[in-house]
C-alpha cells in the first residue's frame, strides 16, 4: 500500500483558445513548468478552459476582475481591441456573459493566491508562476 500526499494542490486555470498563438504559447509555458518541477509534488495543478466552449461563469469573471483590480475606469483593459467600449464593470459582466469572445487572451487565473494576469505577452505569466512555485 502506497501512501499519497492528500493535500490539495494549488490550482492555476488558464482562459485559453487555442487558435491564439499568445494562448498556446503562455500554455506550453505554464506545461513546461509541471514537467521540469524537480519535485515529486508539482507546485500547482493547471485547469485548462477552452473559454471558447465553455465562457466564464458571471461569478468566475467578477473574481477574475477582482484579482486583475480592475476598476470602471479600466474595465476595458481585459477586452480586446477591437471589442466594444465600456465604461463600467457591470457593462464589462454583461458584454462577456452574452460574449465571451471580446474577452483579451489568454487570462491566467492562480485562484489559491488570489492573483490573475492577461499573458500577452506570455512572458507575463512568469511573475505568477514563480510565486507559486516558491510557495510549493
Amino acid at each position: 500500500m502506497s501512501f499519497r500526499d492528500l493535500r490539495r494542490l494549488p490550482i492555476i486555470s488558464i482562459f485559453h483558445n487555442p487558435s491564439c498563438s499568445k494562448s498556446r504559447a503562455t500554455l506550453s509555458l505554464l506545461q513546461n513548468v509541471l514537467n521540469e518541477s524537480s519535485t515529486a509534488k508539482p507546485p500547482f495543478s493547471l485547469d485548462i478552459v477552452d473559454y471558447t466552449q465553455n465562457p466564464p461563469t458571471k461569478e468566475q469573471l467578477q473574481t477574475v476582475i477582482d484579482y486583475l483590480g480592475l476598476k470602471d475606469a479600466s474595465a476595458q483593459n481585459i477586452l480586446r481591441p477591437d471589442a466594444p467600449k465600456v465604461s463600467s464593470i457591470a457593462e464589462l459582466v454583461k458584454l462577456v456573459t452574452n460574449d465571451a469572445s471580446v474577452l483579451e487572451r489568454p487570462i491566467v487565473v492562480d485562484w489559491d493566491a488570489g492573483k490573475a494576469v492577461i499573458a500577452r505577452p506570455p512572458e507575463k505569466v512568469e511573475k505568477l508562476i514563480q510565486h507559486r512555485v516558491q510557495n510549493a
